[in-house]
């Protein structure tokens, strides 16, 4: 069981990087290994922070080259949302959240879809930093809670809302979803919510594949990058709606 999870994390932390929907892949796997739902998605959560630390060893001067909007303040509320979205995981009834975030990640493809047309018929292309910041705070809120698609929302996001290229918002997503999850982790982590032994073998495989992709993203044409996105979403919508 060790081994498909370890694959499972791979695949996640790959995908995860390239199209922001690694619990497509994880989260059935550790359901799939007999963990239950709620504690299924702590672990996921803790798992594939080994995702975003390959990534971010591998192309973190790249990251970095991506100066929009100030990386401290964009860091500092993904923090906070990663928290708040935890903390409403631990205290708040799943069902009435979880029943909108299909669509909310439905939404966030159809977005993509759409961002050269609706960019194409705008002057402005970056939103104010509070705006920014104010859709930033609910993805990552997001994030913390359940977190599958909350990339889609965040390329969606620089897409529709800044000058951003495709491969910057793939950059940019994998810092702030990151440090959401970090805040999230620790909480669940604090509170013992967590089956080591699943997270461990996930997290050790989504290093791997969180490390690999970057060099992978290189070869990967721009209108590409944002239909796999759009695909992406649709799976993911078509998996939340009937799981």
């Amino acid at each position: 069981m060790c081994i498909l999870l370890f694959a499972a994390g791979a695949g996640a932390g790959m995908i995860g990087y390239l199209v922001g929907l690694a619990s497509l892949i994880s989260y059935p796997a550790l359901i799939a290994a007999g963990v239950p739902p709620v504690l299924a998605n702590t672990s996921n959560t803790v798992g594939l922070l080994g995702a975003g630390v390959g990534s971010i060893a591998n192309a973190w001067r790249r990251m970095a080259a991506v100066r929009i909007y100030p990386h401290w303040v964009q860091l500092a509320v993904s923090a906070a949302g990663g928290l708040a979205g935890g903390a409403l995981l631990v205290v708040a009834d799943p069902d009435v959240f979880e029943a909108v975030v299909p669509w909310l990640v439905l939404s966030g493809a159809v977005l993509v879809a759409l961002s050269p047309r609706i960019n194409g018929a705008r002057t402005r292309r970056r939103l104010p930093l509070p705006v920014y910041l104010t859709f930033l705070v609910l993805i990552t809120i997001y994030g913390g809670y359940f977190g599958a698609g909350a990339g889609v929302l965040f390329f969606a996001l620089c897409m529709l809302g800044t000058p951003m290229t495709a491969h910057e918002a793939v950059l940019m997503k994998t810092p702030m979803l990151f440090v959401s999850n970090l805040t999230a982790a620790i909480l669940f982590i604090a509170r013992g919510d967590v089956d080591w032994g699943a997270a461990v073998a996930v997290g050790a495989g989504a290093f791997a594949g969180g490390y690999a992709a970057p060099a992978l993203q290189r070869f990967i044409p721009e209108p590409l990058m944002r239909w796999l996105v759009v695909a992406g979403g649709c799976v993911m919508t078509a998996w939340l709606l009937l799981r």
